[in-house]
C-alpha cells in the first residue's frame, strides 16, 4: 500500500471575512436549485479553506504547457482557488507530480450527495472515505458532531483529517483509520452511510450497516445510486443525475490485475457495436453497470478496442465494423446487445438508471425509456 510523502504541517488561517465572502460567493456560484436548506446552509457555515491547507493543481502555464503547482495559504490565489466549485487534488503518490491519492470533491457534487442522503438531526451517519474532513464537517452540521463517523484507509489521511475537524469546531466527530470495506459499524446501526470513494459493487459490509428504512448515497461506476433499504436487507434506488468520477476504494486487499488471455482467435466476423459509440458517456455508464470496470480488462486504441474477463474470454472490436472474439463469453455480442437496447430505450442519461442490490451482494440494473 502506498502513502502519502510526509509532510511537515503548514498552519491554517482562521476564518475571516474575506473567507467568509469568498466561501458565500462560492455557494451563491453552485447550481443548488432543489438542494435541501439545510445542505446550502452547512456550505455557507462550514468554512472548507481549513480542511486545505495545501493542495495542488495542474495548470496550462503556456499554450501546451502544462506544470504543478502547489497552493498553500502564502500564496496569493490560495483562498480564490480553496472556495472555487472544483475538486482539489491533498495527497499524491510519488511527489507532487505522481498520481491522486486524496482530494476534496466538487462542491456542488457534494451538494447533491448531501441533498440525496437526506439527513435529519440525531442520525447516524457513516461516512467512507475521510479525505480532508470536510465532508465530514458538513455532516455534523446536519446531524451533530458526535453522530457521525468518517473512515480512510491512509493513516497519514486520517490523521489530518481528525485535525482539521478539530481546529473547524467538529472534535465531536469520529476519524478511524481502517480499511472502507470493513466499516467499523455492527448491523443495522447507522441511519445513513455515504462513500466518497467509487466501487463497482457495494460492499456488503456497507449495506447490512444500515437499518431498514435508512440509506446509501454512494459512487458506483461513473454515477451516484441513492439507496433505500428496505426490511429484508435488499437496497433499492436511482442514480443521481450528474456524472461523477471518484477515486476507486482502496482496500487492505490491493488491487488486482486481470491478466489478458491473449488475443482472441475467432473469426473476423461483423459486429453492430460501433467502436465510435464506445465514447459515448451515458453508454459507457451502462456499460459499467452491466459489464464493471473491476471484472473486466480493457485497452482502448484509436482504431479497436479490446476487452477480457477472468475467466479467458476476450474480443477486439475493430473501427471498420469487425471484431474478433474468443473464450466462454462473446463479449463484443454481449457489448452490441447492450448498445442495441440501449438506444432503442432513447440513450437514457444516469437518472434513468436504477440499482437493486439483493442481502447477498447481487447486483441488478435497470433503466427505463427516456421520453
Amino acid at each position: 500500500m502506498t502513502t502519502p510523502t510526509p509532510r511537515t504541517p503548514t498552519p491554517t488561517p482562521s476564518d475571516t471575512d474575506d473567507t467568509r465572502r469568498l466561501r458565500h460567493a462560492m455557494v451563491d456560484a453552485m447550481a443548488t436549485d432543489g438542494i435541501r436548506p439545510d445542505v446550502v446552509e452547512a456550505f455557507r457555515a462550514e468554512p472548507r479553506h481549513v480542511y486545505l491547507p495545501r493542495f495542488v493543481r495542474r495548470v496550462e502555464a503556456a499554450p501546451g504547457t502544462w506544470e504543478t503547482r502547489v497552493f498553500t495559504p502564502e500564496h496569493p490565489d490560495w483562498a480564490r482557488e480553496v472556495y472555487t466549485d472544483q475538486l482539489l487534488v491533498t495527497a499524491t503518490m510519488f511527489g507532487d507530480d505522481g498520481p491522486p491519492l486524496s482530494s476534496s470533491t466538487v462542491p456542488s457534487l457534494m451538494a447533491a450527495m448531501l441533498d440525496a442522503l437526506a439527513v435529519e438531526p440525531g442520525m447516524r451517519v457513516l461516512e467512507v472515505g475521510a479525505g480532508t474532513g470536510y465532508n465530514a464537517g458538513l455532516l455534523a452540521r446536519l446531524t451533530g458532531d458526535t453522530n457521525v463517523t468518517t473512515i480512510d484507509i491512509e493513516p497519514d489521511v486520517a490523521t489530518a483529517a481528525r485535525h482539521a475537524l478539530t481546529t473547524a469546531g467538529h472534535p465531536g466527530v469520529r476519524v478511524v483509520h481502517t480499511d472502507g470495506s470493513h466499516p467499523p459499524a455492527g448491523p443495522r446501526s447507522v441511519d445513513r452511510l455515504i462513500a466518497t470513494c467509487g466501487v463497482d459493487h457495494v460492499p456488503p459490509a456497507w449495506l447490512a450497516a444500515v437499518r431498514p428504512g435508512g440509506r446509501l448515497v454512494v459512487p458506483v461506476g461513473t454515477g451516484v445510486a441513492s439507496l433505500t433499504v428496505d426490511e429484508h436487507g435488499h437496497a433499492e434506488g436511482p442514480f443521481l443525475a450528474t456524472p461523477a468520477y471518484f477515486m476507486s476504494l482502496r482496500t487492505t486487499a490491493g488491487t488486482n490485475t486481470i491478466p489478458y488471455p491473449g488475443d482472441p482467435t475467432g473469426p473476423l466476423e461483423p459486429c453492430a457495436m460501433p467502436l465510435a459509440a464506445w465514447h459515448d458517456d451515458d453508454l459507457r455508464f451502462a456499460v459499467a453497470l452491466a459489464l464493471p470496470a473491476s471484472d473486466l480488462g480493457q485497452r482502448d486504441l484509436p482504431d479497436a478496442l479490446t476487452l477480457w474477463t477472468t475467466d479467458g474470454s476476450v474480443a477486439t472490436i475493430h473501427a471498420d465494423g469487425t471484431c474478433r472474439q474468443s473464450g466462454p463469453r462473446h463479449l463484443a455480442h454481449e457489448l452490441a446487445d447492450i448498445h442495441h437496447d440501449f438506444d432503442n430505450a432513447g440513450r437514457p442519461g444516469r437518472r434513468h438508471h436504477r440499482l437493486r442490490i439483493d442481502p447477498h451482494g447481487h447486483h441488478t440494473a435497470t433503466f427505463t425509456p427516456t421520453p
